[in-house]
């Protein structure tokens, strides 16, 4: 084939491709606008990149939607790659959308890490608002807050307290971390609550979930352009998150193999993990069967203090 073919060949499929990606953003920005005809307002967006450039221009992404609230209103609307968002800044909107409308707000969006953490989106933090959501919560409430179960642990709390108090009496003129502490004592109580004793791996879990939490804050690529999954396979916090999440696993997988090997008496000395376990064994042909991933995720959720306020 002489070379002015190859160029004519070349000039066409150039062409060829051009128009047909023109042709798909049109569609698409034509379909957002019909589709999306009530949006609220929001500042500009540049193509697929959307409002990232104007969030990271600040080393506090909050104080970005402050600034931006003042200009929009307390319900804009932003896009962060090809996620839309509507960001709610105000007392008032924030009632609306989480008392008034939250049948409407009450799904958790696919994030890479909270899929790994939640065991799928089966536990109680970020799932699907479906039956099986509702069964999870019930026992959660009836389990583990009730007025007469937090009630009975009135002498945990206390003796942990105690403790919290001569360990730092302890250690006079020196320097405590408080943070450490009273984290430690937290645990301690929501610990012996959900399974009767402190875990022989009480370090190792703290640590580990102080590293998932911290984590699960931050914001990923992958999330941002969901529609590209190879940018989930190429992430290295999806690497490194799904191994500590390995780890916690296989301890709380242990805590239950322990008290299944124990047999107790129903409602003596009961804990969270005996309650789950009787559950379990009483609703095995259940439509809505309490697996032992179920029961990892409210164990997990329960011994993570900075998770607790999502239960209320």
């Amino acid at each position: 084939m002489d070379l002015p073919n190859i160029f004519s060949s070349f000039t066409l499929m150039a062409s060829f491709l051009f128009l047909f990606l023109l042709f798909k953003i049109v569609t698409r920005w034509t379909t957002s606008k019909t589709s999306n005809p009530k949006l609220p307002p929001g500042p500009w967006r540049l193509p697929f990149i959307g409002n990232i450039h104007q969030i990271i221009s600040s080393p506090m992404p909050h104080h970005s939607f402050k600034h931006l609230a003042q200009k929009y209103g307390p319900l804009m609307y932003l896009k962060l790659g090809e996620v839309p968002y509507v960001i709610v800044t105000s007392q008032e909107m924030a009632k609306e959308v989480m008392q008034t409308q939250d049948l409407n707000f009450c799904d958790r969006p696919n994030l890479m890490l909270s899929t790994i953490f939640s065991y799928n989106k089966t536990d109680i933090i970020f799932p699907i608002y479906e039956e099986h959501w509702r069964q999870l919560r019930k026992i959660c409430v009836i389990e583990l807050l009730s007025v007469k179960r937090v009630q009975s642990f009135g002498s945990i709390r206390e003796e942990e307290v105690s403790d919290l108090v001569k360990s730092i009496s302890s250690n006079e003129g020196l320097v405590v971390n408080l943070t450490h502490q009273i984290f430690s004592m937290t645990y301690g109580i929501v610990a012996r609550a959900a399974f009767g004793k402190k875990s022989k791996h009480q370090q190792v879990f703290i640590s580990l979930s102080n590293e998932m939490i911290n984590m699960l804050g931050g914001i990923y690529v992958a999330d941002l352009y969901p529609s590209i999954k190879i940018l989930q396979s190429m992430s290295r916090a999806k690497t490194k998150f799904e191994k500590l999440h390995s780890e916690i696993d296989i301890i709380l997988q242990d805590i239950i193999n322990d008290h299944r090997s124990i047999h107790k008496e129903a409602g003596k000395d009961e804990d969270l993990v005996d309650a789950l376990i009787k559950i379990q064994q009483e609703n095995d042909q259940s439509q809505h069967q309490l697996t032992d991933d179920n029961m990892k995720s409210i164990i997990q959720v329960s011994l993570q203090p900075k998770l607790f306020v999502f239960f209320n």
